[in-house]
């Protein structure tokens, strides 16, 4: 923004740079405006944040160096991009910030003239109040003008007057309605300044809100991980008329469509491995596996060993209980992080439960590691066994795998019902497609069927079994 003499704000053009330069990469120039903008952010996040029982002066004085230097050069890419005439550059390295401003004013231009298209987080002001600012002010002909007033001597007062009331004369000689004017000139500005200050921590609670949605949602130990998509490296030939897919590619597409990959905790650390290596022992599965987040791992018996709810559980943050710590629970972001941190807890112990529910469902011990999970796939058919060029056994995925509806159906008749039922329920809820090869009626019909199969006590009848259908 341009200034006048009397400090009232004036337009300046808004320059926002491409996206993409000339050779289809991201533009230098719209990068440094995006990190501009996100540590603008970072500094309000900052502000709200100290003095919550944390002393942050010191960091947020250096970050808040760094943000201006950020924002100069955020702001001398816009001078740029908006061709202004600049004077030679300066020595033969590249220009600085600095420089640019320099330049533009040697050449006979403002710098402030053009401004990069960054959000600083201008909080909205009541109309009303800058109204009353605006009545309150008085243009000086001359801000530097001396005194009118007298001394105690009768000599002329030296002092300059009073700028901004249309005053004649210094504070200490002021009229009753030199006064009053200026009283309400400071009231006006006084309600801008909370306004200001009002809006602005408004904004910064906000954008604490937005993100603990933006940053909070994260697959480590904050929220559920997200469904394993398919593979890049068969996703450009799926559905290609005139490519063939492979062996292996065909049998990952059957698995993602059998939906056991969205049931499966942790089941992208397998396939992962599988796309390395699609046929292997279980030791070199959970070598391949271990080798995704070598952070996490130092061997692949600590990753078989690892529990299969291992860095999807929610965070357990010590936060006091709503109510026992008001200078904490005054914070909307603090109620929201607390909302969402229950919401988050809730959604786990559901996918838990439901999943040891399908577990008991498929007739099979609690699974709690990893390789007890890898033995659960081999006992249900995802893996299948076969033999290497030196004979050893190796695992890999069978050409058509079968679905959880066709696992729970097979092996429900000796499950009691209302796990039965319980199972199916969970399937549904989580969207897991459908069977084309077995009619849900017949899923469902089977819960009648094992309720008539378990005496009293829920023991199962021996030799009363359903049969799969063909």
């Amino acid at each position: 923004m341009t200034r006048s003499r009397q400090h009232r704000s004036l337009p300046a053009r808004t320059i926002t740079p491409p996206r993409r330069d000339r050779h289809g990469g991201f533009s230098p120039a719209w990068l440094l405006i995006q990190a501009a903008q996100l540590s603008w952010e970072i500094r309000n996040v900052l502000q709200l944040i100290n003095g919550m029982r944390l002393n942050l002066s010191e960091e947020l004085h250096i970050h808040s160096e760094a943000s201006d230097m950020l924002l100069n050069a955020a702001h001398a890419t816009a001078i740029m991009e908006a061709r202004l005439p600049l004077a030679p550059a300066w020595g033969s390295g590249p220009p600085r910030a600095r420089s640019i401003f320099a330049q533009a004013r040697e050449a006979g231009t403002d710098p402030a003239e053009v401004r990069p298209d960054v959000e600083l987080s201008r909080p909205p002001i009541d109309p009303q109040i800058i109204c009353d600012v605006e009545a309150a002010y008085r243009e000086d002909p001359d801000p530097d003008a001396q005194c009118a007033g007298t001394t105690l001597k009768k000599d002329r007062c030296a002092k300059t007057i009073v700028t901004g009331i249309g005053s004649e004369h210094c504070a200490v000689h002021l009229t009753p309605a030199e006064r009053q004017r200026r009283d309400k000139l400071r009231a006006a500005q006084d309600r801008r300044m909370q306004a200001i200050q009002d809006a602005l921590e408004e904004h910064r609670l906000t954008l604490a809100t937005a993100w603990i949605h933006r940053y909070g949602h994260r697959p480590h130990r904050v929220e559920l991980p997200a469904t394993p998509s398919r593979p890049r490296q068969i996703i450009p030939f799926d559905g290609h008329p005139g490519l063939a897919l492979g062996k292996d590619e065909q049998a990952m597409l059957a698995l993602f469509d059998t939906g056991w990959p969205t049931l499966c905790p942790r089941s992208a650390e397998i396939i992962g491995a599988l796309l390395d290596c699609p046929r292997a022992t279980t030791a070199r599965l959970a070598e391949l596996a271990a080798a995704q987040t070598p952070e996490r791992w130092s061997s692949p018996e600590q990753w078989l060993d690892s529990s299969i709810w291992d860095g999807i559980r929610p965070p357990d943050l010590p936060l006091p209980p709503a109510g026992e710590d008001p200078e904490l629970d005054e914070y909307p972001a603090v109620q929201e992080l607390r909302r969402h941190l229950h919401v988050t807890r809730h959604e786990w112990e559901c996918w838990q439960a439901g999943f040891a529910t399908l577990i008991e469902a498929c007739d099979d011990p609690p699974i709690e590691t990893m390789a007890e999970l890898l033995a659960f796939w081999q006992d249900v058919g995802l893996l299948v066994t076969g033999n290497d060029e030196s004979g050893s056994a190796v695992w890999s995925l069978p050409a058509s795998p079968p679905s959880p509806w066709r696992v729970v159906y097979a092996r429900g008749p000796l499950v009691p019902p209302h796990i039965l039922a319980a199972a199916l329920d969970w399937l549904l809820d989580g969207e897991v497609p459908l069977d084309d090869e077995l009619p849900p009626r017949e899923v469902f019909n089977l819960i009648m069927t094992s309720s008539a199969s378990h005496g009293p006590a829920g023991n199962v009848v021996a030799g009363e079994a359903v049969g799969v259908p063909g």
